[in-house]
């Protein structure tokens, strides 16, 4: 029989997550069925298309790319909802489509996908419309899938959908070389008593939603503690990093190391095993990479009380 055709749509993202995917796919499934259009300019992104001959790098789609693909493929998995305004509008005029797009919220297009109003007039008016095709749009799904258990839940009711759910975490965890290992790891209350310098992590990119300037400020009365603080900075808003590491400094000088490089991910799992506290300062579902090994190597960990993240490790009776 025929083979069904199945086309991802991936904006530019941290590298280990989409490359793990893919991975997993190519692994698992018949890779004649899927194709992945990755929407990047990034240089280690577009060396993937040299590793996978299903992997296409484009530095943007058009409303008319993303007709031609919805109309060749049976179905289309968008990962993590990018879509400019203007291609969502047009969008709007082509019901049949939903039939076939499938959304993977990521946590920012579930949560934040909604534009603060402010401004004059004519800026207002325009943030008015974006709301609003962004609302249509969202509504007009009909198969969400979360990557977090309770991404289901708030899907339904911000969007008053009755949309077809499914949960479905990414894969990177399959391909964490810290699973696969037996180490013991570093007790906090050991290098408490050990005098030992406390690690602590604050965030886990450089993203405005992690507050970290919130939390720079409230750790200051420990600076002249033995800890030393890690931020890592590597992707997101560079000049929102480059702000939060300025204060960093100011606070803390020598006591702050941001992280502007990424690593690999055997790198970064060693990096983490170091990590005796994390601190993330919001109340979205967001960093799962880094709070899931966390969780596994028992760190200590921090988070609002209304963060959906909070809520819902402490209903899986997860100390936080």
């Amino acid at each position: 029989r025929n083979l069904m055709k199945i086309t991802h749509i991936i904006p530019d993202s941290n590298k280990s997550v989409i490359e793990a995917f893919i991975k997993f796919i190519n692994e698992n499934f018949n890779n004649d069925n899927h194709i992945f259009y990755i929407i990047t300019n990034n240089k280690p992104l577009k060396a993937m298309v040299k590793t996978y001959h299903n992997v296409k790098v484009e530095s943007e789609l058009s409303t008319k790319d993303i007709m031609n693909i919805t109309n060749n493929n049976d179905k289309v998995i968008v990962h993590y909802l990018k879509l400019k305004t203007s291609q969502m509008f047009k969008l709007l005029f082509y019901p049949s489509i939903f039939n076939k797009i499938i959304w993977v919220a990521w946590g920012a297009d579930l949560y934040q996908w909604k534009k603060k109003i402010n401004g004059n007039i004519l800026t207002k008016g325009k943030l008015r419309v974006k709301n609003i095709v962004g609302l249509i749009f969202r509504r007009r799904i009909k198969y969400f899938v979360g990557i977090f258990p309770p991404d289901i839940d708030y899907f339904e009711k911000e969007f008053k959908s009755n949309a077809k759910t499914f949960y479905a975490s990414y894969t990177g965890n399959l391909y964490n070389p810290l699973y696969k290992k037996s180490i013991i790891f570093n007790k906090l209350e050991d290098k408490v008593k050990g005098n030992q310098c406390i690690n602590i992590q604050i965030g886990h990119s450089s993203t405005k939603i992690l507050n970290h300037l919130e939390v720079l400020n409230s750790l200051e009365k420990f600076k002249g503690e033995n800890i030393r603080l890690y931020l890592p900075l590597s992707y997101g808003d560079k000049n929102y990093g480059d702000y939060v590491e300025a204060r960093a400094k100011e606070l803390f000088n020598d006591k702050a190391i941001c992280i502007r490089e990424m690593m690999s991910r055997e790198d970064y799992m060693e990096y983490l095993s170091t990590i005796d506290i994390a601190i993330f300062n919001t109340t979205r579902q967001i960093g799962l990479g880094n709070i899931s090994p966390m969780l596994y190597m028992e760190k200590k960990i921090y988070m609002p009380k209304d963060s959906v993240m909070y809520n819902f490790y402490r209903s899986q009776q997860v100390d936080i």
